[in-house]
């Protein structure tokens, strides 16, 4: 009987100890902000007027840019007669 009562303490005080842990492990953390971060990225291809691309990982914040890396080995010429079928506003646009 007394090994059981000592044994249930044990558990009690090792239950206690994880909840209380686990209380100041969630009220460190802020689970609204990293909920409302959308963090995200993709690739565009980017050309200048004289018709040469250059692909380039897009890393957005929400429609903030974070950054634009090129990417090696990705680049395309165009004829000067090629038009970009894409919108300006696509072609303009990083993180909408």
């Amino acid at each position: 009987m007394r090994k059981t009562l000592i044994s249930l303490i044990i558990v009690l005080a090792l239950l206690a100890a994880t909840i209380v842990f686990l209380i100041i492990q969630l009220s460190t953390q802020s689970v609204t902000a990293s909920a409302i971060t959308r963090e995200y990225s993709y690739t565009k291809a980017i050309c200048t007027n004289k018709n040469f691309c250059q692909d380039y990982i897009i890393v957005c914040n929400g429609q903030n840019m974070i950054s634009k890396t090129p990417i090696e080995n990705a680049t395309l010429q165009n004829s000067l007669s090629w038009t970009d079928p894409r919108s300006q506003e696509a072609i303009d646009s990083y993180c909408s």
